[in-house]
């Protein structure tokens, strides 16, 4: 299994608007690591092709990281960061010559119908200008091509969210509370990409990065990947960071970057 990961930032990306802190003066360089898009992953397993969320980065996202190919897209939630790219799946879908199943929460799924009302019925579909989308709403186990996929309940905000867990590799990109039936879910992977916004554990609606290490103590993985990141954590200097917070950083936590490539075995 491969796991691209397409974007690392919070809502607002990084370097945030007019902002001239140093994070953000060193992720306005080429190259930098703190240079952040809006979070979304891109999985590759047994031949096939998975999107999570569509952001308003999506299509720099897949052509930066050369994406040739979707075969469904699976989303984590209704926020704006995770689907306002919706509409921008009418290129893969008109290169690949398809329609695209998508896979997600109810509410999420009912939204993206209201909002993006003329990509699911065929009668709007002239000229190759949009895509078909072709919804499915998850609440249990489901498959996508044969490859198996566990919807895992958190609380965020006040919308109805779901990380996932793929074999031995659990993704939760949005969470302030993981109910303990949803860790019980992601024991025994490999793997976690989890949400760490800040250093700030009084953050209504995200974890912070001493809530996602104690998941990641509790839990266990090999290795642990924090994102939905800000620009108060620093690429350069993250482990100073936490010494400054009184934070034990784990040798297996790290904050993940935009275009990193982690492999599963």
């Amino acid at each position: 299994m491969k796991i691209t990961i397409l974007g690392s930032g919070t809502s607002t990306g990084v370097p945030e608007y007019k902002c001239e802190c140093d994070t953000c003066e060193d992720a306005r360089r080429i190259g930098s690591k703190n240079y952040r898009t809006r979070p979304s992953i891109h999985l590759e397993k047994d031949g096939k092709h998975i999107q999570f969320d569509l952001g308003p980065n999506f299509m720099d996202q897949i052509d930066r990281n050369k994406v040739d190919w979707i075969d469904a897209v699976v989303f984590t939630h209704c926020h704006a960061d995770h689907v306002s790219g919706t509409n921008d799946i009418v290129m893969p879908c008109r290169k690949q010559q398809m329609d695209m199943p998508i896979f997600g929460p109810e509410e999420t799924i009912r939204i993206l119908q209201r909002n993006f009302d003329y990509m699911f019925s065929k009668d709007s579909y002239q000229g190759g200008g949009i895509a078909h989308l072709i919804p499915t709403i998850v609440e249990e186990r489901f498959r996508i091509d044969g490859c198996e996929l566990l919807p895992v309940p958190v609380e965020h905000a006040a919308v109805q969210t779901y990380g996932y867990r793929i074999d031995n590799f659990g993704y939760v990109p949005d969470v302030k509370r993981l109910p303990d039936s949803s860790k019980d879910l992601l024991r025994g992977i490999d793997v976690l990409i989890v949400d760490a916004l800040s250093f700030n554990s009084r953050h209504p609606t995200h974890f912070s990065v001493h809530e996602a290490i104690a998941v990641s103590n509790d839990l266990q993985p090999k290795e642990t990947y924090v994102t939905h990141i800000m620009h108060r954590l620093d690429h350069r200097y993250f482990s100073a960071q936490c010494e400054e917070q009184n934070i034990d950083l784990p040798d297996n936590v790290h904050l993940a970057y935009d275009g990193q490539v982690i492999e599963i075995s």
